[in-house]
C-alpha cells in the first residue's frame, strides 16, 4: 500500500434529515462522492426511497451503502428523550456506528438538538470538555473566521470559553491552514474590563493561556478578519450568526437586483461576492469536543450544502480531528 495514499474514510449522512430529506441529500451526497475518488459514503434512512434516487442519479457505481432505518426523529422532539427511545432513527445509528469504528464521521441536515443529543450520549465528550461548542466558519473581507460557541450552550463559564479558544485554534490550525490563528472574545469594547463578569474573567484566562490572544473584538470589526477564532457563549454567538446571515441574505438579494438592472461593468466582482456570501460553499457548523466527527447542516440546505459538508466531514476524519483535538487540550500548548 502507499504511504502517502490518504486514509479511505467512511462518512454517515442522515439521508432523511432537513426540509428537503433525500432529494436534497442524497444529489449532494452523490456530488461529494464523485468530487473526492477516497470518500465512501453510508446513507441512513428508507432503503426504497434511497436506492430509486441513487439508481435516478445513477450512482451505484460509487462506493455508497445503505442502511436501513424505519424510524425518524421529529423537529418537535425532545432531543434526549428520541435519542433514548428511536434507536431506528438515522441520526442514532449513524452515530453508534461511528462509535464502533464503522463510519469516521457524520453529516446531518435534520434535528440540531437531536444530532447534540446523539453526539453526547453515544460518542461522549472529549476529557477537559465540561460542553462541546458548536463553531461554524464565517466569510470575512480575506477569507474565514471560525465563531463558536453558536448554540450549544446558553449559558457559559470563563473556563468553558478557554476550552471553546483551544479548540477552535486547533481547528484553524488543522483545517484552516492558519499557521498561528488569532484568537479574540466577543465583546462590547476593546478594554480587558469591558462587559459582563464572564467576559472580564474569561478575558483575563484568555490572556494566561497558550494562545495568540488579540483580546476583545467588538461585533463591528468581525467580518473585517480582526481574527481568525472569536469565542463566545452561545446565545451571543448565535445573535451574532443570524444577524450575520440575515446581512448576507440581504446583500446577495440587493446584489443580484443590481445585476438584473445591468450592472454589467460590475458583474465579475459582485459575483465573487455573492460566491463568498454564499454559505452552502461552507456547508454545516461543526460540534467541537466530543469524541468523534460531526457536522451539523442547516434544515434548508441545497444540494451543494451537503456536498460541502460531506467533503469537510472526510477532511476532518482523514486528520482525526477529534484525537488532534484531545492532544491539545491535554498538552494545553
Amino acid at each position: 500500500m502507499d504511504g502517502n495514499a490518504p486514509r479511505k474514510v467512511v462518512v454517515a449522512v442522515d439521508a432523511m434529515g432537513g426540509d428537503f430529506g433525500p432529494t436534497a441529500v442524497v444529489p449532494g451526497a452523490v456530488a461529494a462522492a464523485r468530487a473526492e475518488p477516497g470518500l465512501a459514503l453510508a446513507l441512513y434512512g428508507d432503503p426504497d426511497t434511497l436506492d430509486a434516487q441513487l439508481d435516478d442519479l445513477g450512482a451505484r457505481d460509487l462506493p455508497i451503502e445503505v442502511v436501513a432505518c424505519r424510524d425518524r426523529i421529529e423537529m418537535g422532539e425532545s432531543p434526549a428523550a428520541a435519542v433514548k427511545g428511536r434507536p431506528d432513527a438515522p441520526i442514532v445509528r449513524a452515530t453508534r456506528d461511528h462509535r464502533e469504528g464503522r463510519v469516521q464521521a457524520v453529516v446531518s441536515a435534520g434535528s440540531t438538538g437531536a444530532q447534540v443529543a446523539a453526539s453526547l450520549m453515544i460518542l461522549g465528550r472529549l476529557e477537559g470538555v465540561d460542553r462541546p461548542a458548536i463553531a461554524t466558519g464565517i466569510p470575512t473581507l480575506n477569507g474565514r473566521f471560525l465563531l463558536l460557541d453558536v448554540g450549544a450552550n446558553v449559558q457559559c463559564t470563563p473556563e468553558h470559553l478557554l476550552v471553546f479558544a483551544l479548540l477552535g485554534d486547533e481547528y484553524a490550525r488543522r483545517l484552516m491552514d492558519v499557521e498561528t490563528p488569532r484568537v479574540g472574545l466577543l465583546n462590547i469594547g476593546e478594554e480587558p474590563t469591558k462587559g459582563t463578569e464572564l467576559c472580564v474573567q474569561a478575558h483575563a484566562l484568555l490572556r494566561d493561556a497558550p494562545l495568540n490572544f488579540v483580546g476583545n473584538v467588538e461585533s463591528r470589526h468581525l467580518l473585517d478578519g480582526a481574527a481568525d477564532v472569536v469565542v463566545t457563549d452561545g446565545f451571543t454567538g448565535n445573535i451574532a450568526l443570524k444577524l450575520v446571515e440575515g446581512f448576507g441574505g440581504f446583500l446577495q438579494t440587493a446584489a443580484r437586483q443590481f445585476l438584473a438592472g445591468g450592472a454589467a461593468d460590475a458583474g465579475e466582482g459582485l459575483r465573487g461576492l455573492l460566491h463568498r456570501l454564499d454559505y452552502t460553499s461552507t456547508g454545516g457548523a461543526l460540534l467541537l469536543g466530543v469524541r468523534g466527527s460531526s457536522i451539523i447542516c442547516h434544515g434548508a440546505s441545497p444540494a451543494r450544502a451537503i456536498q460541502s459538508a460531506v467533503l469537510a466531514a472526510g477532511r476532518m476524519a482523514r486528520l482525526d480531528l477529534p484525537g488532534l483535538l484531545q492532544q491539545r487540550l491535554a498538552g494545553r500548548a
